[in-house]
């Protein structure tokens, strides 16, 4: 062929027959775009993948932001509660120690009407636990 010959799919201009190497090019090129169809269907084919997969991504991340966002709700529902419990007992501590010390003043003034009426029985002569008066009856307490 000379360098001024176009060649066209293996057919060159000047002549209509086909030798053995364009056949064999033809061949060839034939596979190739076998090849690249194949290849087209396939890159499609992970087109629509990807596609599916971005969607299915984005629904999981929707989801998960729902359920972080009740997680969130609960967690300060929680926090709020265990806020309002610490607060109950801080205020039931106090109560106790108010009431503890209510009743240790209680045992003390118990224990000084105690000596009181001993001393009383002592100066009279009067037995323990028959002491009394016409407007009250004071009767003998066991401190255990």
């Amino acid at each position: 062929m000379a360098d001024n010959e176009i060649v066209i799919n293996g057919v060159d201009d000047a002549s209509s027959e086909f030798d053995d190497s364009t056949a064999a090019q033809s061949g060839s090129a034939a596979r190739d775009d076998g090849y690249v169809d194949q290849l087209n269907h396939r890159i499609e084919a992970l087109g629509s993948e990807n596609a599916a997969m971005k969607e299915r991504f984005h629904e999981m991340k929707e989801g998960e932001i729902e359920r972080s966002d009740s997680e969130s709700k609960a967690l300060e529902s929680i926090a709020k509660r265990a806020a309002d419990l610490e607060t109950e007992v801080a205020r039931l501590q106090s109560d106790l120690m108010t009431s503890m010390n209510a009743g240790e003043e209680a045992n003390r003034e118990i224990l000084d009407l105690r000596r009181e009426i001993e001393d009383l029985e002592e100066r009279e002569s009067i037995p323990v636990g028959a002491v009394g008066c016409t407007n009250c009856r004071v009767e003998q307490i066991r401190i255990h």
